[in-house]
C-alpha cells in the first residue's frame, strides 16, 4: 500500500458578500466558494474577489468554512500538486459561469476556472491517474472518489462538489 497524505476541500458557508448571496441563491446551497486544501498547508483555487487562479496561505474558521478531508496516496497528490501550480495565474472562466452554470448549455474554457470547475477537475485528475495505474492498492480510493468518475467539472458549482464529496468525507 501507498503511503498516503490527507488533502481537503473546504466550503466557504460564511455571511459573505452580496455575489456570494446570489450564488447560494441560485445554487440552493449554503456554499458560496470552495479552496482546495493542499498537503503543504496552502490552499489552491481561484481568488474569489480577484478571479484569478492562485495558490495561498489562509486561515480557515470553522463558523466560516465547513471541510471534507480526503486521504490519497502521496504520490497522487504530488502530481495534482504540481499540476495545480501551472494553474496559477490563469483567467476565471466566466464563459463556464454564464454558459454551464447560468443557462446549462456545458459551454466552457478549458484553461480557465472558476473555484469549483478547478477543484474538481483536480480530482478527476486524481482519479484517472489511479485508474490508469491499474494498481489494486488504489481500489479503496477509487471507491471514495467513485462520483468523479463521470463528473463534468464545468457544470460543478460548490454543492455539487460537496455532495460528490459527501461520501468521500473522513
Amino acid at each position: 500500500m501507498s503511503i498516503t497524505a490527507s488533502i481537503s476541500i473546504v466550503f466557504y458557508k460564511g455571511e459573505g458578500t452580496l455575489a456570494e448571496k446570489l450564488i447560494r441563491l441560485w445554487t440552493k446551497s449554503p456554499y458560496a466558494h470552495c479552496e482546495f486544501g493542499r498537503s503543504d498547508g496552502l490552499f489552491h483555487s481561484n481568488d474569489r474577489f480577484r478571479f484569478i487562479s492562485r495558490t495561498h496561505a489562509m486561515e480557515i474558521n470553522p463558523l466560516d468554512w465547513d471541510v471534507c478531508e480526503i486521504e490519497l496516496p502521496c504520490e497522487i497528490i504530488d502530481r495534482v500538486e504540481k499540476r495545480q501550480l501551472k494553474k496559477n495565474g490563469t483567467s476565471y472562466d466566466w464563459v463556464g459561469i454564464v454558459f454551464s452554470q447560468v443557462f446549462r448549455l456545458g459551454w466552457h474554457s478549458k484553461k480557465r476556472w472558476f473555484c469549483s470547475k478547478s477543484n474538481a477537475d483536480d480530482l478527476v485528475y486524481a482519479y484517472r491517474l489511479m485508474e490508469r495505474t491499474r494498481f489494486e492498492g488504489y481500489q479503496p480510493y477509487l471507491d471514495r472518489l467513485s462520483g468523479f468518475k463521470t463528473l463534468r467539472t464545468n457544470e460543478c458549482s460548490p454543492q455539487v462538489l460537496y455532495q460528490a464529496l459527501t461520501s468521500s468525507c473522513v
